[in-house]
């Protein structure tokens, strides 16, 4: 049963944990819903794909904007022209209106990225952040590490293994700044989890890639973060759009985006960077969908794999983060 507060304007589908939807006020003129139970569950990102496009395709006079998340999404509304009543009856005919497209597939492109593990980048700013915020850490001096322990896993090489084993799926942009992705290991057999920092960073890295809980995050700027680093990409933020990749924004991913990694020594991956501004590097995209009901499927058929994996990462977590 959810606890009523004021925030709380109204819960649909009560009775029904999956199909429970909670509108809470945030402000005067935005709205935050969410869907079914707090669980990392990739059908309620497509139930918000089509509930978002049913939204906007009924191009509402007073609707500014809508804001997807992994199991939420916040609407932007003009109180004067649509009221909070309004709203609420269209977000539950867009939401029944929706069903039947929820297990269509959705437009998913494939974009390969580069990465250098164990980086000496990434490595100087763990010691930057060991000599002026906190010296002693389960996760220091080496983020990899924790996170091999995290897992259950013998060591640096095996959670590399792990991470190239899987393709990253785009649930969010915006997780830390300018674009940054908010993405999901796709197969959950290799999904490693990990708690971010405790305190954050003060600075990370220009493209340095973290795992924090079940998610990635790959920071577009040098900025503070929490994520266990691994590794560092090329630069994907292009304010000046001088590369083809971001003829339609400065940022390159896009939800529902899969990210590929693809190993390279750090001496290359510098040497790619240096291209992306100048239009030298290419990324490799590739047009394709994402089909949600075969995904499905594909879930159950290795179910006993990913509960063995599950367990023994939920015993290695209680072990690894000991004195946190």
């Amino acid at each position: 049963m959810i606890t009523r507060s004021e925030a709380i304007v109204r819960i649909i589908n009560e009775d029904d944990p999956d199909r429970r939807i909670v509108i809470r006020a945030c402000g005067t003129d935005n709205v935050l819903v969410e869907l079914g139970e707090i669980t990392l569950d990739l059908n309620y990102r497509a139930r918000i794909y089509w509930i978002e496009k049913t939204l906007r395709e009924m191009n509402l006079d007073g609707l500014i904007d809508v804001s997807p998340g992994v199991r939420s999404f916040l609407i932007t509304f003009d109180a004067l022209k649509l009221s909070l009543e309004k709203l609420i009856e269209i977000v539950i005919i867009a939401e029944r209106e929706s069903r039947n497209n929820e297990l269509k597939p959705i437009p998913s492109r494939r974009v390969y990225m580069p990465i250098a593990f164990h980086d000496q980048k990434c490595l100087s700013y763990i010691r930057r952040y060991m000599e002026t915020v906190r010296p002693e850490a389960p996760y220091l001096p080496d983020n990899m590490e924790f996170v091999a322990r995290c897992n259950g896993l013998s060591g640096i090489e095996e959670v590399q293994e792990y991470f190239l084993k899987t393709e990253y799926m785009v649930l969010g942009l915006g997780d830390v700044y300018l674009g940054a992705p908010c993405a999901v290991p796709l197969d959950p057999r290799y999904r490693m989890n990990a708690p971010k920092y405790n305190p954050a960073r003060t600075l990370t890295p220009e493209g340095a890639v973290g795992i924090g809980g079940a998610f990635i995050c790959i920071y577009p700027m040098e900025s503070p973060g929490g994520y266990q680093l691994i590794g560092r990409t090329v630069p994907f933020w292009n304010t000046w759009q001088t590369n083809d990749a971001f003829k339609e924004a400065p940022w390159l991913l896009r939800p529902f985006d899969r990210v590929n990694f693809e190993p390279v020594t750090e001496e290359e991956l510098d040497r790619l960077a240096k291209g992306v501004h100048s239009n030298q590097y290419k990324f490799r995209i590739e047009e394709g969908i994402f089909d949600i009901a075969q995904y499905n499927e594909h879930l159950k058929e290795i179910k006993e794999e990913t509960d063995r994996f599950v367990k023994q990462q939920t015993e290695c977590l209680e072990i690894a983060t000991k004195g946190y």
